[in-house]
């Protein structure tokens, strides 16, 4: 139930939320006041929550800084399963607001809704081309609406990827019809950045795992491949894992640009720092080509501009400063001054508990072991602890240093730790990592 932003006002109690719900907008210190108080409220489950996000949602209030909350608030509730808000959560069907029919369809499939009222309500607005038809057609799909296969079998023909992806992930849902699968495949390679997300989401609501050998080369964001393969293996199973699901998780992990297939092309005249600048681009594939070309670039000339784009932008951007991670370590050649600044910079992303900098994390960890080993010792004995590092990709990403750039006897001071995480970690994932690392100890 836990978002990666739910707790950024920790100081705001659960009192004080609900009291904000219930003042007036003039009374508010600032206008956001309302859905800071309804995101709060998600850390506190129970009936009181509950009955303050229906009072507000039953409020007849158009203002703007009200129906945003509004939205969230219905999110809210359909994430904390609070089946008492079905009714309220059904009247938001009705809304002219499309964002707000959006998550209300959303969280009536999180409430396991059983209404057909309210089915054929969200069936009649899936002919409606102004709505969120992916979103509907998911809702419908999770609620196991057959009278909806007409018209999710007419969507598949959709020219919106994402309604077509999610028509074709619920037909297979439904009713086990799969003849189309190996277009979801295909979205993974489309040119819209969103379109390849949308298309991993519907690979997972299909449970299509034999499209992983095509995520995991999809030029998007690691967060989402890495979801793909944890959302897609069977943890009942995880000890009859074939070999190719580990080196997955790996591949992922490691996110050498070099296997990813990217879409875009580059000017063969740019400059180093303009493949630099490249870092930032909204879309994955072309921050992976700017990195593969990188690759190729004088370490002394890249290292200048990596300093100078560091210091004035890449420090606090969380797209390119997880692409940073990555290079410090896939370079060879840095000079020794470089390497001094590099270290520090990867010893801070390691320590970094921001939640937006959270996949730089286990990057910096394997760059600054590759880097300079008996650094990386330092931080060993706390990232191998689930009580101190809870993140499950740090805690991969330290074996993955261990395993790879720790010479044998340094290894052999951290055994008992191993054998423990092997027996005892609560990721079955990590589980079978330590055992391999184990293993080879004793080899």
């Amino acid at each position: 139930m836990k978002g990666l932003f739910d707790n950024i006002h920790p100081e705001l109690s659960q009192d004080n939320a609900i009291e904000i719900l219930s003042r007036n907008p003039e009374d508010l210190s600032c206008a956001s006041d309302y859905y800071m108080a309804v995101s709060r409220l998600i850390n506190y489950p129970g009936e009181r929550t509950e009955l303050a996000l229906i009072e507000f949602l039953s409020s007849s209030s158009i203002e703007d800084s009200i129906l945003l909350a509004k939205r969230k608030a219905v999110e809210i509730l359909g994430r904390m399963k609070a089946f008492t808000a079905e009714l309220e959560i059904g009247k938001c069907l009705n809304s002219n607001d499309i964002y707000m029919v959006e998550n209300a369809a959303w969280s009536l499939s999180q409430l396991s809704c059983k209404d057909e009222g309210l089915h054929q309500l969200m069936l009649k607005l899936l002919s409606d081309p102004r709505q969120n038809q992916r979103v509907l057609i998911q809702s419908l799909s999770q609620l196991k609406v057959q009278s909806a296969l007409p018209m999710i079998t007419q969507l598949q023909s959709s020219e919106r990827p994402g309604v077509k992806g999610a028509a074709i992930a619920a037909l297979v849902h439904l009713t086990g019809q799969n003849e189309k699968i190996d277009v979801l495949g295909d979205h993974l390679f489309l040119s819209n950045q969103m379109d390849r997300q949308s298309s991993i989401q519907d690979i997972i609501d299909c449970q299509a795992s034999q499209l992983l050998p095509q995520i995991i080369v999809s030029p998007v964001s690691p967060v989402f491949r890495m979801r793909a393969i944890r959302l897609l293996l069977d943890p009942l199973n995880m000890n009859d894992l074939h070999c190719d699901f580990m080196s997955m998780i790996e591949q992922t992990l490691s996110d050498d640009p070099r296997k990813i297939k990217v879409l875009h092309h580059c000017d063969a005249s740019l400059q180093t720092n303009d493949l630099v600048l490249g870092l930032y681009h909204p879309d994955f594939s072309r921050c992976y080509l700017s990195m593969q070309l990188l690759l190729m670039c004088d370490p002394v000339d890249l290292w200048s501009s990596l300093e100078h784009n560091w210091h004035t932008k890449a420090h606090n951007d969380y797209g390119a400063h997880y692409f940073f991670m990555r290079l410090f370590g896939l370079i060879d050649g840095w000079e020794e001054s470089a390497i001094f600044s590099i270290q520090e910079i990867l010893k801070h992303a390691i320590e970094d508990q921001r939640p937006q900098f959270k996949k730089s994390g286990p990057a910096a960890i394997v760059s600054l072991a590759r880097l300079s080993p008996d650094a990386i010792r330092h931080y060993l004995k706390s990232l191998l602890s689930y009580e101190i590092t809870p993140f499950w990709e740090k805690r991969y990403a330290a074996l993955i240093a261990m395993d790879c750039y720790l010479s044998a006897d340094q290894r052999m001071l951290y055994q008992k730790q191993i054998e423990d995480v092997a027996k005892m970690d609560p990721d079955k994932i990590i589980q079978l990592k330590a055992k391999s690392v184990a293993a080879a100890m004793i080899r």
